[in-house]
């Protein structure tokens, strides 16, 4: 009853709520926080397993309250960055535990993670929902959409031919970004959109890997512009389906070949 007291007057006076304002300037602060902490998991200062320091140092080291890290190591901790064990102090999990949808967090895995599970896992998504994709685009695509796409394919072309690799790997995206477009999904652009930074640094990763399935990239890329074009859903649909099981293929290898069996 006080509170609501208090509220009304505050509102009378034209004065906003401090508590309010407090609790929205500490979370930010907060967030602050539990970004830095995640650039220096990231950059290796905490790694995968690793107690961090107790709450009275990185505090301290933060230039912050006791009470803003915590809510910090909590954000950290929803986000599956971090698990507080009680007695012992709060560890750093791996990064294949961390929240799968964060584009932060998968963005921050796609840089430290040495191998290739995150590329074929990634590749195994697209080709069981690019597919649909590929069929809604031949229906839905207007001009400006086949304009992206036949953009995407001309600066592959151009950038393969000068082997530009980030100019390649960035216009080969874009394809797909084009095709998402095209198809006028919401839900599938928001899921595919939370995945594009992480996606876009495996496909640097991968396509000097294979100078064979780049090229063929292109020219699947080309034929389901075409099929497109032609608004021939079963044709879109199988070449996306063929190309994304040929880079399936290809990402399953270079993952076992970082993992042998041991």
């Amino acid at each position: 009853m006080t509170d609501q007291k208090t509220t009304r007057s505050a509102a009378a006076s034209g004065a906003a709520p401090a508590s309010r304002l407090a609790a929205v300037r500490r979370s930010g602060l907060a967030e602050q926080v539990a970004e830095q902490l995640l650039e220096d998991v990231v950059a290796g200062v905490y790694p995968p397993e690793s107690r961090l320091p107790p709450e009275p140092v990185l505090a301290e080291r933060a230039g912050v309250s006791r009470l803003t890290l915590r809510e910090a190591i909590k954000e950290l901790r929803q986000r599956g960055v971090v698990r507080v064990q009680q007695g012992r102090g709060t560890f750093v999990n791996p990064p294949e535990t961390w929240a799968q949808f964060d584009s932060t967090l998968l963005n921050a895995r796609a840089a430290t993670e040495q191998g290739y599970e995150l590329a074929h896992e990634l590749t195994e998504l697209r080709r069981i929902v690019e597919r649909g994709i590929a069929d809604l685009a031949a229906i839905r695509r207007s001009d400006e959409d086949l304009g992206r796409m036949e953009d995407a394919v001309s600066r592959m072309k151009a950038a393969w031919a000068s082997r530009d690799l980030d100019e390649f790997s960035s216009a080969d995206v874009d394809f797909h970004d084009a095709l998402l477009r095209a198809a006028g999904n919401t839900f599938a652009m928001t899921l595919f959109h939370s995945v594009d930074p992480a996606l876009r640094r495996v496909r640097r990763r991968t396509v000097e890997d294979s100078a064979e399935l780049s090229e063929r990239a292109i020219d699947y890329h080309t034929k389901i512009m075409n099929a497109v074009r032609r608004k021939s859903r079963k044709s879109a649909a199988q070449l996306m389906d063929d190309h994304l099981r040929e880079t399936e293929e290809f990402t399953a290898q270079l993952a076992a070949g970082a993992n042998p069996a041991g």
